[in-house]
């Protein structure tokens, strides 16, 4: 699922599941939201928690 999101979307995901803010992650709400979009989660609480999830999944 990670690879449907730009490199830029995974860095800024990233970032928001280290409890980064839009101002800490250089102010990049519309990748925030077009990633919450191709996530199908409706907030930053649940991008991260996909995030985490997926990367747990990948790394085994």
């Amino acid at each position: 699922m990670h690879q449907d999101l730009s490199p830029q979307e995974r860095r800024v995901v990233a970032a928001v599941a280290e409890g980064k803010t839009n101002k800490q992650t250089s102010g990049n709400v519309n990748y925030v939201a077009n990633a919450m979009h191709k996530a199908d989660v409706d907030n930053r609480t649940l991008l991260a928690l996909w995030w985490r999830q997926h990367e747990q999944a990948a790394n085994g």
